[in-house]
């Protein structure tokens, strides 16, 4: 899946690049296992950024310790929790149209294997 990176509207242009700087480091250090980096990007962007929504479904993606989304879809039984952490209910509330139907689709598989579970 080829990433995009999105910061929430209206921000100045500096803080902006900064925000995107973060999340590009952020998801390079996830696919690259540097997971406890990672966390500390996304951190620093929902910190510049309070309505990214691409920084709290990254953060949501370190606690798994996913190097991208792809796994999501390899084991959604072993990821079936992943719609009730907090930042993944951030990211999908803060997310633009766009952006969630993108979370929407990645979430999905999850939805209908789980489908009937009690938890």
């Amino acid at each position: 899946m080829k990433r995009t990176y999105q910061t929430s509207q209206g921000l100045p242009a500096e803080v902006a690049e900064r925000v995107l700087k973060e999340l590009k480091l952020g998801y390079l250090n996830l696919t690259d296992g540097f997971f406890e980096q990672a966390k500390l990007n996304f951190l620093l962007a929902a910190q510049y950024d309070e309505k990214c929504a691409d920084a709290y479904w990254g953060q949501m993606l370190v606690k798994f310790e996913m190097s991208n989304e792809d796994e999501l879809f390899s084991n959604p039984v072993k990821y079936k929790s992943a719609i009730y952490l907090p930042e993944c209910q951030k990211a999908l509330e803060l997310a633009d149209e766009t952006l969630r139907k993108k979370y929407d689709n990645l979430l999905e598989r999850i939805y209908k294997i789980n489908e009937g579970d009690n938890y």
